[in-house]
């Protein structure tokens, strides 16, 4: 049977863990401390498994039925909507760790050991125009974003 949305919000803690079913696999678990999640079962290499969609009220009975939709349709492509998951959320972490800034700053201090220092020397040169030029510019961006014709861009577009 499927859920409403006022069965939704009226489903209340009994003390215990119990899943209201909604059509094709989903389901609303209630916590025994009355916390609500949705969740989508499905069957892979023949276990069946469960995947978290997000906690109600901040994804809605509707929601929660279009991140079904998008497990179903990635199970007919016969890829894991776990899987998947977890790698989406590692390239954004990675994404986010490794700016163009963090990547040269860590460049640095590796060259920093061969390079000599000083008001003429190369690492103080290459500090200068990288601090004026570069890093303005590219400082924020992800190092995976940073592709040739963007960067060609960016370059005539700052002469």
């Amino acid at each position: 049977m499927a859920l409403s949305d006022l069965t939704v919000r009226q489903a209340k803690t009994t003390g215990k863990r119990y899943t209201l079913s909604d059509n094709d696999c989903l389901g609303l678990m209630v916590s025994a401390a009355g916390g609500k999640s949705w969740q989508f079962r499905y069957y892979w290499l023949g276990k069946q498994k469960r995947l978290c969609l997000g906690g109600y009220p901040a994804l809605s009975l509707r929601e929660a039925r279009i991140e079904r939709d998008k497990a179903q349709a990635l199970l007919a492509r016969r890829i894991d909507p776990q899987v998947e998951r977890d790698q989406k959320q590692h390239a954004a972490k990675l994404a986010g760790e490794y700016t163009f800034k963090t990547v040269f700053d860590a460049w640095v201090e590796h060259r920093r050991k061969e390079l000599k220092e000083g008001r003429q020397s190369t690492l103080s040169q290459i500090l200068r125009i990288f601090n004026k030029d570069v890093l303005p510019t590219l400082g924020k961006m992800s190092i995976y974003d940073i592709r040739r014709p963007e960067l060609l861009a960016r370059i005539f577009r700052e002469r």
